[in-house]
């Protein structure tokens, strides 16, 4: 009786294991878990912050060309003058020095010349220049300026206009009269102007005097 009870429940386990598992038997289909349920709240959008962005740009330069060129100088014979650069007058005879003879066999009794200042002189006053003459065989005469002339003033003029002022770049022709001086004889003529050096001419009258002499 023992022996078929202990069957009995061996059966009855054998079943009971069988059952369950037709009963958990998969059906080969995936189980979906249900989705959570969630409320359609509206939340506030952040405004996003505004990014700075840097962009470079590169541009090509064109090289520069480095021209080298002579540097152009002063024009030839221009004389620039800075400030005082010259405080006495500096006068030169331009020209000729001519000797005239209303009488050529008594020999010359005009003298002409021209004058002119050094580019950087300042004015001369005219009435202050004192010229004198002389010869071997006459004293010294001391001429001083005017209007006529005489054996002891002297004229000065740009053509035929009288002045009374040098200025530089002007030339300003002087004329006296003189005792007539011979054939052959030396001649000294000194222009002292009242400031600056004192301007010395020396020549000898021809051998052969006519109306119109060149003595320098």
């Amino acid at each position: 009786m023992r022996k078929y009870v202990g069957i009995f429940c061996s059966v009855l386990l054998v079943a009971m294991v069988f059952f369950l598992g037709c009963t958990t038997q998969d059906t080969g289909h995936p189980v979906k878990t249900p989705a959570p349920w969630v409320e359609n709240v509206q939340l506030p959008i952040a405004t996003p912050t505004p990014q700075i962005v840097y962009v470079t740009v590169t541009v090509p330069v064109p090289a520069q060309t480095k021209v080298t060129g002579p540097v152009p100088s002063p024009t030839s014979g221009a004389t620039v003058c800075r400030g005082s650069e010259q405080t006495a007058a500096g006068i030169s005879i331009t020209g000729n020095v001519y000797g005239y003879a209303s009488v050529p066999d008594a020999g010359i009794d005009e003298i002409r010349f021209t004058i002119g200042l050094d580019p950087c002189s300042p004015a001369l006053d005219l009435t202050q220049l004192q010229i004198v003459f002389s010869t071997p065989d006459a004293p010294a005469v001391p001429l001083r300026q005017g209007t006529r002339t005489s054996t002891g003033i002297f004229t000065t003029k740009i053509g035929t206009t009288k002045v009374t002022v040098l200025n530089p770049g002007d030339e300003v022709e002087i004329a006296f009269f003189v005792t007539p001086v011979p054939a052959s004889t030396r001649i000294n003529i000194e222009i002292q102007p009242p400031d600056g050096a004192t301007v010395t001419f020396t020549t000898t009258a021809p051998a052969r005097i006519t109306a119109k002499n060149i003595l320098s």
